[in-house]
């Protein structure tokens, strides 16, 4: 079995050099291949259906995408990017917003470097700063400033929310697991610490099993700290700040639903700072600070891809079965327009 992401990224390149060639010698159905033509400004996006070129130039810290002639995911005209489930062009079945079905036309997205899922929205803020800020638009706009310099650098992006809607973590971590990206990140808040200490209380949560997902967590957390640094140096502190794991008691498995289901993709789930905090959260309100924050998580994954640095803030693994802060179900969900 291949090792770590980038030798089975590097196998796939290979393969599809390979495919590229044989492509070449056979006349390809209208419906067949993925459209190289455009830039990459989300997404691996096959904007007509025109056969294959490769035209593209992807920068070296990220490998061309393999070249596949299915659809694992559409995006519709309101923006979203499902997960495909059947059907074809123009009638394309996905896997919806509140984990419904719904067939609607849209346009093939055929891959992507990095998911990035910023948590809750819609009817579930998260957590709700001194000021009134909600965890839920402080997510999504770190997601857009993290999306933004990847996409500078030559990554495929893709987001799971386009705006401030309600998504379940089946539908979240689906469309991780369609697009097998690099990597997968959940950008999250957090909430009620118990203490204070010299350095930012960044929780940084990795899948149990996956030593990519573990190594990501690791390079989040030395770049948070770096990042956070010019700072100050009094931050609030959960339990355990570091890069984890967390497991269920009673199943032994990935504690967080998005995690867990995301499995097979490397995943981290980020707490970067305490909403709950007054000084925090007006840190949080600045330009200054979000920009830093999304600095930090471009540069994890930009070692994560380019790099073979192990990472570091490895704590122990917490078990527990406490509640994990409840939503990312489907009771009460209710589909956005799709169309």
């Amino acid at each position: 079995m291949l090792g770590g992401v980038k030798e089975r990224w590097l196998f796939v390149y290979a393969v599809c050099l390979c495919a590229t060639g044989i492509l070449a010698a056979f006349v390809v159905s209208p419906d067949a291949g993925p459209d190289f033509a455009s830039p990459l400004p989300d997404a691996f996006v096959s904007e007509t259906t025109s056969p294959a070129t490769t035209s593209t130039t992807v920068p070296s810290a990220f490998p061309a995408l393999p070249i596949r002639v299915d659809a694992p995911a559409i995006r519709t005209g309101s923006g979203f990017v499902l997960p495909v489930t059947g059907g074809g062009p123009g009638a394309w079945e996905v896997l919806t917003p509140c984990a419904g079905t719904a067939v609607v036309d849209g346009l093939p997205v055929r891959g992507a470097h990095v998911v990035l899922d910023p948590g809750h929205g819609g009817s579930e803020p998260g957590a709700v700063g001194p000021s009134g800020l909600t965890e839920k638009e402080l997510n999504l706009d770190i997601a857009a400033r993290v999306a933004h310099r990847l996409r500078a650098e030559g990554a495929a992006v893709v987001v799971t929310r386009p705006g401030d809607h309600r998504v379940t973590l089946q539908t979240r971590a689906a469309i991780a697991t369609s697009l097998e990206p690099l990597a997968f990140v959940s950008i999250h808040h957090n909430a009620a610490p118990l203490t204070n200490g010299p350095m930012p209380g960044s929780e940084l949560y990795h899948q149990i099993a996956d030593p990519d997902s573990k190594r990501l967590a690791g390079l989040l957390w030395e770049e948070f700290q770096a990042a956070f640094a010019p700072f100050g140096s009094d931050w609030a502190v959960g339990d355990d700040p570091g890069a984890r794991a967390r497991q269920s008691a009673s199943t032994g498995d990935d504690f967080y639903g998005v995690l867990r289901r995301s499995q097979g993709v490397p995943a981290v789930l980020t707490e970067a700072a305490f909403l709950s905090d007054p000084d925090e959260d007006a840190l949080l309100r600045t330009d200054e600070f979000r920009d830093a924050e999304a600095a930090a998580i471009a540069q994890a994954i930009l070692r994560l891809v380019a790099t073979e640095d192990p990472g570091s803030g490895f704590v122990a693994t917490k078990v527990s079965d406490a509640p994990a802060g409840g939503g990312g179900g489907t009771a009460g969900c209710e589909d956005p327009p799709l169309s």
